[in-house]
């Protein structure tokens, strides 16, 4: 089958290209982009195997990466299977998937990175990368066989969300990975003053009477790892960074020229520690943030935008918590500016889906994580309708940054390249509903809110893996402004 994708807004940010027009998808690669100059002159290909998608007024881009996904199988299955996940990573408009070794057993030898990778080829609905375990049993005490995971094809090593405590470890870690040339994703975070925590530790966790994740936590393992990989040459990358102190250690780094990367995820860029405050949150004294030019905030004192509300949500509602924690506002501006100014590398989802069991519990006991591959997009869209954020730089940490990460050539639509493509409308309206996800796991905050942007269309090596209702199925139409045009003029 091949594909015409007709009259979109064409990003992408490898190639340095934000214009109008189309694309042909042939045999599982990008055959040709026509901009509206070449459309004055080319004709459409003409043929009963090709069909015309018509994405007019939407976003045409390259498929998106995730570098932080818990995919759950083997062992969790009742949270998360590949096929689930995939299917879910494919709606949210990701291409490639990095599955964390935090399955039972663990992704710590290559038997196991194997079998997921057969599992992922079988009942996947796009490419699945497996990140090997760094300790054995994620248990910070003993190394895995580094040099085994990467034979078995693991592009980086990880405990998941958990630390490697032993600095000396973390130091064997990094030299072993810097031989191999592959980085060590390492969650930052100090156990001994995380101990019992259930959110942010700050104004909030002292409102409601719960014990806190103290941002110095995490604070002071990013110092420690970022200095164990400037003695070890190693590449360091810092996975769900989420404290303005932390990225001003990153950006401190790469100044003096450390091989070190980082992420953020949609939520610690858009949702603070007041969202545990619930339906409380308006009618209890809290610091006033600055206000930002061109928000409209039903709240003003939360410095939230109009299309978020916390206070849909009761109290203590544990979809709220995840780890690391959602942290303030003045948190939330120094990740923004650390994605603008090239500090944070990529965004990641930090998917990790929970069953009912594990969330619906008292507030400090439930399982951190929420289940956010199909949500991401139009979160971090959010900075874009604010003016905070460029689409085109926001595309690139989707695609070019995540693919850095990994050592790997972007995704990209330039001609020849395999078809893994992404077909978003950043205007549309819709509302969350977690029973409706493609992931097993249907823990999220955002259950009832109208967030604005949707994928519409996701292609993994030329193939339609996920289309939103009968999107793109219209007859032939000639080239036609689309509303994005003044977007794209602007970059």
């Amino acid at each position: 089958m091949r594909y015409l994708i007709k009259n979109g807004s064409i990003i992408d940010p490898a190639r340095r290209v934000a214009t109008v027009g189309d694309v042909l998808i042939a045999d599982g690669l990008v055959e040709r982009v026509l901009d509206m100059a070449d459309l004055h002159t080319e004709h459409d290909p003409v043929g009963d195997d090709v069909e015309i998608i018509n994405a007019r007024g939407s976003v045409v881009a390259p498929g998106f990466t995730d570098l932080h996904a818990h995919l759950r199988e083997p062992g969790e299955e009742h949270k998360e299977t590949l096929a689930s996940g995939t299917l879910a990573a494919a709606s949210g408009g990701f291409t490639t998937v990095c599955a964390m070794p935090t399955t039972r057993p663990t992704a710590d030898t290559a038997a196991v990175v194997r079998h997921i990778q057969a599992l992922a080829q079988r009942d996947g609905r796009i490419h699945v990368e497996v990140i090997g375990a760094l300790t054995q049993g994620r248990e910070g005490k003993a190394l895995a066989d580094l040099i085994e995971l990467a034979e078995a094809g693991c592009r980086a090593f990880s405990d998941g969300g958990r630390p490697v405590a032993d600095a000396g470890l973390m130091r064997n870690a990094l030299a072993y990975a810097a031989a191999l040339n592959l980085p060590v994703m390492t969650h930052c975070e100090d156990p001994q003053l995380t101990a019992g925590w259930a959110m942010h530790e700050g104004v909030v966790s002292t409102r409601l009477g719960l014990p806190g994740f103290p941002a110095v936590a995490e604070e002071t393992f990013i110092a420690r790892d970022i200095a164990l990989a400037e003695v070890t040459g190693a590449h360091l990358h810092i996975s769900q960074v989420s404290t303005a102190t932390g990225v001003a250690l990153i950006r401190a780094a790469k100044a003096r020229g450390a091989h070190v990367t980082a992420e953020v995820t949609p939520h610690h860029l858009t949702m603070t520690d007041r969202w545990v405050l619930g339906n409380l949150a308006p009618h209890v004294p809290l610091e006033t943030p600055p206000p930002r030019k061109g928000r409209r905030n039903p709240h003003p004192e939360l410095g939230l935008p109009s299309w978020l509300d916390p206070t849909l949500l009761p109290p203590y509602d544990p979809s709220t918590r995840v780890r690391p924690p959602l942290r303030t506002q003045d948190d939330i501006d120094a990740l923004i500016e650390g994605l603008r100014d090239g500090t944070i590398d990529a965004i990641a989802t930090g998917h990790a889906p929970q069953s009912r069991v594990d969330k619906e519990c008292e507030y400090g006991l439930a399982a951190p994580g929420i289940s956010g591959l199909e949500t991401a997009l139009a979160l971090v869209l959010t900075l874009v309708h604010r003016g905070e954020m460029d689409l085109v730089n926001l595309v690139s940490k989707l695609t070019e940054g995540p693919a850095q990460v990994l050592g790997r050539s972007p995704a990209t639509l330039r001609p020849g390249s395999q078809a893994d493509v992404v077909i978003f409308d950043p205007e549309i309206y819709w509302t969350v509903d977690a029973s409706s996800f493609a992931s097993r796991g249907h823990s999220t905050p955002l259950q009832g809110q109208r967030l604005k942007g949707q994928v519409m269309l996701t292609m993994s090596a030329g193939e339609i893996v996920f289309r939103r209702g009968n999107f793109g199925r219209s007859h032939r139409s000639q080239p036609a402004p689309s509303r994005l045009e003044g977007i794209l003029e602007n970059e």
